[in-house]
């Protein structure tokens, strides 16, 4: 493994503390100068607030991987530590479970990878209170939330970054009062040391549909998978094993929400009119050709798999286009609504998935947000298009 002094003290904290000081006394000012005519603005609505952070996030994007920062939060000792929000442990599928069978079942297999007991939260709709037993209602409806992160970043932790998801669809939502964000097993690779590849963050989102549906008596069609960017990933993963598989008592859930996922891991549509390019310098990823979007994630994910994987497996790359469009891998699949910025890199993925399901005739409903960057419903400050998008989203979930 190379030596990577920026991951080690006195090289970190120095490195920090020099972008924390150039950040707010040169860049952030200069910037300020910069954007202050508008045609020098990545795009043209955007205020100059707006353009600021979303080169912040150009830089904090290359940090994790750079220093070895650290994402993830604690697991709560108790729900005391937790405000409009419970911490439940769901056990990972059982050995001889008709679930952890498949394609699935053979790629953990490959790669060494088991099922794992894992936490989770439920989000509460403030002032709610929920069953004791958290068993489901009569006729109530839940969402599985799946964060995003580039499978390696990210946490369901209810004070997480990811968690405004979760709040938002709570705070629009007319008919949500609880929502089930999982915390999956992260993946790494070198410099750091590699752990939990494909498939076990997909293992542990397949036991917590399964919790949802068995151990707490959800009907299946009052189940929403949600997942945003790379949890958009696992959330068309997971539909995917329950459609194929035809598991005895585990249905495929009522509706699929996909929010700015990424879902060609091979960039197979990078051409000069892809959005990859066009978008190249509206979104929050690193411009830097050495800090291409998604890499670490991508080499962390697929482990020991062979590369190809990310063009060939559906499971990982289900829009690729090394993957036969016409090989009807989106039948069965339930009533989804696919939401994107046009302003992000990998907007292709949402476009191309949503003409894939329409082509084996699922029911799709596309929010393409002008100016939006990815993932934007995470980031509170990108108003008025977060809560407008929240709001035609949970009017979807009502309906």
């Amino acid at each position: 493994m190379a030596w990577t002094p920026l991951r080690y003290q006195p090289f970190k904290g120095l490195y920090l503390a020099y972008l924390a000081v150039t950040f707010f006394l040169i860049r952030v000012p200069l910037w300020y100068l910069w954007f202050l005519r508008r045609k020098n603005r990545p795009r043209a609505s955007w205020s100059i607030s707006k353009c600021i952070r979303v080169m912040a996030y150009r830089e904090l994007t290359t940090l994790p991987v750079k220093v070895g920062l650290n994402s993830g939060h604690p697991v709560p000792k108790s729900d005391d530590e937790l405000k409009d929000a419970r911490v439940v442990w769901i056990d990972g599928l059982a050995e001889d479970s008709p679930a952890f069978c498949g394609e699935v079942r053979s790629f953990a297999s490959t790669s060494g990878v088991e099922p794992a007991r894992i936490p989770a939260y439920w989000f509460l709709k403030p002032g709610s209170i929920p069953p004791k037993d958290m068993k489901a209602q009569a006729g109530e409806r839940t969402v599985l939330y799946i964060h995003g992160g580039a499978f390696h970043l990210g946490s369901a932790h209810p004070r997480s970054h990811a968690s405004s998801i979760a709040h938002g669809l709570l705070a629009h939502s007319k008919s949500l009062t609880r929502i089930l964000a999982v915390e999956y097993r992260l993946s790494a690779t070198r410099p750091d040391k590699p752990a939990n590849p494909f498939p076990a963050a997909l293992l542990d989102c397949i036991a917590a549909y399964q919790y949802l549906v068995k151990d707490l008596g959800f009907a299946p069609y009052n189940i929403t998978v949600t997942g945003d960017s790379a949890g958009g990933n696992l959330a068309f993963a997971l539909v995917r094993h329950v459609v194929e598989n035809n598991i005895p008592g585990l249905p495929r859930p009522g509706r699929l929400l996909s929010l700015s996922s990424w879902l060609d891991l091979s960039f197979s549509r990078e051409t000069p009119d892809s959005s990859l390019v066009r978008n190249f310098a509206t979104d929050i990823f690193s411009t830097s050709r050495s800090n291409r979007f998604g890499g670490y994630g991508m080499q962390a994910y697929l482990g020991p798999l062979d590369r190809e994987q990310a063009k060939t497996n559906r499971y990982i790359s289900p829009v690729s286009l090394f993957i036969n469009p016409d090989g009807g891998y989106f039948r069965r699949f339930p009533r989804t609504f696919v939401s994107a910025g046009d302003a992000e890199k990998i907007l292709d993925d949402s476009l191309a998935v949503a003409e894939r399901l329409m082509a084996d005739g699922v029911e799709v409903t596309v929010d393409i947000v002008p100016d939006a960057v990815h993932d934007f419903m995470v980031f509170t400050w990108h108003e008025p298009e977060r809560t407008e998008a929240l709001k035609r989203a949970c009017k979807w979930l009502d309906d």
